[in-house]
């Protein structure tokens, strides 16, 4: 017995390190799975009705921020378009002063040159009648009277038309509007419905030169070619007359608009 007891406590004093590590994690492994527990059985706290309010006061004032800006930016936007079109518009307006005793000089010459040609088609025309009437039957004089008749009246129609479209950019010019591009359209026409009376009288002389020749028939090539060539000249002056029109429409119109946005 007295062998044993040394024995036992030798043990006692190896195995007491061992019993103490092992109370120690026991704790420790305790002491985690209480604190994991503890967490996942906490929820989060609700916010107080003061700060949910104070949150969505702060968020309006920010949305209400934001479309200020956008509002400002937009206008701001709109301003300068409109002070952009203010000085286009100016500027076209000391252009047109500049060039508005030019443009009536060119509008009355034009006019002049017109009634001018009137005369000289008429007479041309007229004298192929009388040489018709002097030499050939009814049959004949009618057939140079409708060439005639139809030529003339188609002329003097489109330079009626002229003087009317004239008129009518008169009455916006008279409102401040811009119509610099028909007026330059209508000097143009109005060219091609001289160059139309041109080839008319044209057709007048062929027609007397035709009429007082020994074989007329051999002459009428000659006239079909100048009345084919009158009748271009005619569509080219139509066509032109055309284009003012639309462009009176058009400029008239946009002329409007900006002396709107300009107010």
């Amino acid at each position: 017995m007295k062998t044993l007891a040394p024995i036992a406590l030798a043990a006692a004093l190896l195995l007491a390190p061992a019993f103490a590590l092992a109370e120690e994690t026991a704790v420790s492994t305790n002491a985690e799975t209480s604190a994991s527990f503890n967490a996942k059985m906490e929820k989060p706290r609700p916010l107080a009705p003061a700060q949910i309010l104070r949150n969505i006061k702060e968020n309006a004032s920010t949305t209400r921020t934001e479309i200020k800006v956008r509002i400002d930016t937009a206008q701001n936007a709109v301003m300068k378009r409109k002070e952009e079109v203010k000085n286009l518009i100016e500027r076209k307006r000391e252009f047109v002063a500049s060039t508005t005793a030019q443009i009536q000089m060119k509008r009355e010459e034009m006019r002049v040159k017109l009634e001018e040609k009137k005369g000289v088609v008429k007479n041309r025309i007229e004298a192929a009648r009388e040489k018709a009437k002097e030499k050939f039957d009814a049959a004949v004089q009618r057939s140079v009277g409708n060439i005639a008749d139809r030529l003339t009246k188609a002329v003097e129609g489109l330079a009626s038309i002229a003087t009317r479209i004239d008129n009518r950019i008169k009455e916006y010019e008279a409102k401040a509007q811009d119509m610099s591009v028909s007026v330059g359209l209508l000097a143009a026409a109005r060219t091609d419905i001289a160059t139309a009376q041109d080839k008319i009288t044209f057709v007048g002389t062929t027609l007397t030169s035709a009429l007082s020749a020994t074989n007329p028939k051999e002459e009428m090539p000659e006239v079909r070619a100048a009345v084919k060539a009158a009748e271009d000249a005619l569509k080219q002056a139509k066509e032109s007359l055309q284009k003012v029109l639309e462009s009176v429409r058009t400029e008239s119109q946009i002329s409007a608009e900006a002396s709107a946005s300009a107010n």
